[in-house]
């Protein structure tokens, strides 16, 4: 009866052992995963950042000209196409490595990204110039 009631304890204590090494295993899963969702949420501000910094630097170096240069001071679409090539690689260019890579990597369209921070830093200029 004793060697029953010691294989029992075993079994349940197996049991148990094995039931907290899982538990830890999917706790530790999820907690990598959040830090993994946080690095790429870091990476995603890093462009924003970037962008908004490149888009000055575009309006002051080249914009500001082509629009004076312009009979209606207004941008043609070529011009147009140039500055969102200007940007998307000046942009890249200021991102370090591995938020990049880290952002490839979680399949997140880069270039839409720069495009899209790009476009509403424009927006806000121009709606603060407006005022």
């Amino acid at each position: 009866m004793e060697y029953i009631l010691e294989c029992g304890v075993q079994i349940a204590a197996t049991l148990l052992i094995t039931l907290i090494g899982i538990l830890g295993a999917y706790l530790t899963a999820k907690l990598g995963k959040n830090a993994n969702l946080q690095n790429i949420n870091a990476a995603q501000e890093e462009v924003i950042r970037a962008a908004r910094i490149t888009v000055g630097e575009l309006q002051q170096a080249l914009v500001n000209n082509l629009k004076a240069a312009s009979e209606d001071g207004k941008l043609t679409d070529g011009e147009i196409a140039s500055l969102k090539r200007q940007l998307l690689d000046m942009t890249i260019e200021k991102l370090s490595g591995p938020s990049y890579a880290l952002l490839q990597s979680a399949a997140v369209d880069v270039e839409a990204l720069i495009t899209g921070a790009g476009e509403s830093w424009i927006k806000r200029i121009q709606s603060s110039q407006n005022a």
